[in-house]
């Protein structure tokens, strides 16, 4: 049983071919969430995962664009962050936003006998591959399966403690490690490995700048998706 492991695209269409591209022939694809948020591709990247066949879980930008659909706006001059959560929404068709609907918040499964608990984002601390032992031990409390398998930190993860295995896939949109190419993982009877590849990061940029965004906003996101390191979004704890 081969799996591909997919999360976090963030409407980031160039890196989600560029993997989909490098990645080899799969028995299931398993998607952690967030297939939009954040990037100039929503529209196209829902509508290639709708032909992958994919077991998708709902990740927390997909589901502010469901909460922002139900939404009637307040007046006054929305953020940054608000004015691209309504840009996204406002690409997204009655059919795609149906399809993010269908995404439950978790899934079961299992890798050969051992149980897996897949879920976008574990509550509890922010996952990082040094965070210490007391903070694995936290975000991998109250879930009974030896795996746990999620996405949203956006930097690979495998760590065992007390029996349990926390595995977090890397990022295909905005890696936060400092690799600014494109991850996901394969899975193989329980074996987890994770990969990187390069996509055209300047074609997303040129895209990005036709959105509009605050320019002091649109150079952050620049600077982000060049390094993959963001001050906030890299840190540690």
């Amino acid at each position: 049983m081969k799996r591909l492991l997919l999360a976090d695209v963030h409407a980031g269409l160039h890196a989600f071919e560029a993997v989909l591209a490098d990645a080899p022939p799969v028995d299931e694809i398993l998607f952690l969430g967030d297939i939009v948020g954040y990037g100039p591709h929503p529209a196209q990247c829902v509508d290639l995962l709708r032909t992958l066949d994919a077991r998708c879980i709902l990740g927390n930008h997909d589901e502010d664009v469901l909460q922002e659909r139900r939404r009637s706006h307040p007046e006054g001059t929305p953020s940054p962050h608000a004015l691209w959560l309504r840009w996204t929404l406002e690409q997204l068709d009655g059919e795609q936003l149906d399809f993010l609907e269908s995404f439950p918040m978790e899934r079961m499964l299992s890798m050969g006998t051992t149980s897996v608990h897949a879920i976008h984002r574990t509550p509890g601390p922010y996952l990082h591959e040094r965070m210490p032992e007391d903070e694995l031990k936290q975000a991998l409390e109250g879930f009974e399966s030896k795996i746990v398998l999620c996405g949203h930190a956006h930097r690979g993860i495998d760590r065992t403690t007390d029996g349990k295995r926390l595995v977090c896939i890397p990022a295909i949109g905005q890696p936060r490690d400092g690799d600014p190419r494109a991850g996901y993982a394969l899975e193989t009877d329980g074996v987890i490995e994770f990969q990187r590849v390069a996509y055209d990061v300047e074609a997303t940029l040129a895209d990005l700048h036709s959105i509009g965004l605050p320019p002091d906003f649109e150079t952050r996101w620049r600077r982000f998706l060049q390094t993959g390191h963001d001050s906030e979004w890299s840190r540690e704890r």
